[in-house]
């Protein structure tokens, strides 16, 4: 393993030790080696941090360990990119795993084969225990890009599946802190309107399970409303922006996926 990892995955952690191993294990078992495995976590009080410093043990060239009080996660979050040394960076949190052994390889081929884009994204395997539901998004073709327009339409992109270089943190900023769940929409609409160049991985990256204890079912409304504030500021034409914000609080009057 060189010394500067290419890949630096963050994961944020709190009180997860259900399902932290599958996270770690999706990792440790790339056949790409070259990244390191970053956790923030926000003083857990369950048998998490005994899990990480297990692993750290094991693997300590890769994983890393940084214990927070807890801001909210778009802190966290940053505070990952803060410690990241990688070239690209994937926020992988407690309950999102790698979706095979290869899927780092694949997306490093992908990047060299395309240039090394600024960023990229991929599928998501999407399982929600609550509703007992699977699917794959972005599930349409139209979605294989990244478009202004569409994203105002929908957050079609999952961070989980998404690789950002770091020099476009630096340049760009982080993710605003000001938003405690919807921070990736906004940053997405923020780099669609740089340029950044961009490209569409059409393969699976990741699985992402909804239950109970995650913050994305716990935080449904406030996540809407979040949401609907972004697209407001937006768009251009706010009259327009008030319209698609109608529209997506009918389609999305409960969790979904």
């Amino acid at each position: 393993m060189s010394k500067k990892p290419f890949f630096s995955i963050i994961t944020c952690t709190y009180n997860r030790q259900d399902c932290l191993r599958d996270n770690i294990e999706s990792v440790v078992s790339q056949t790409y080696k070259n990244y390191e495995h970053i956790f923030i976590d926000a003083n857990s009080t369950d048998n998490t941090v005994k899990i990480i410093k297990e692993y750290q043990k094991k693997y300590p060239s890769i994983i890393k360990f940084f214990q927070y009080f807890p801001k909210g996660i778009s802190n966290a979050m940053n505070k990952g990119i803060k410690h990241s040394t990688g070239r690209y960076l994937i926020h992988l949190h407690s309950d999102d795993s790698l979706y095979s052994n290869k899927t780092l390889d694949s997306v490093f081929n992908f990047l060299k084969n395309n240039h090394f884009p600024d960023w990229i994204y991929g599928k998501a395997v999407f399982h929600n225990i609550v509703t007992n539901k699977t699917k794959i998004i972005p599930y349409r073709s139209v979605y294989y890009q990244v478009s202004h327009p569409l994203l105002l339409l929908t957050n079609y992109i999952p961070h989980q599946a998404t690789f950002i270089k770091k020099k476009v943190f630096i340049k760009n900023g982080n993710f605003n802190e000001s938003y405690k769940c919807a921070m990736d929409y906004e940053y997405w609409l923020r780099l669609s309107k740089l340029k950044v160049k961009s490209a569409f991985i059409n393969e699976i990256i990741c699985h992402y399970t909804i239950d109970e204890n995650a913050q994305s079912y716990k935080n449904h409304n406030l996540s809407l409303q979040e949401m609907n504030e972004i697209r407001t500021k937006y768009t251009k034409f706010k009259p327009l922006g008030m319209f698609l914000n109608f529209l997506n609080q009918i389609r999305e009057t409960k969790p979904s996926i």
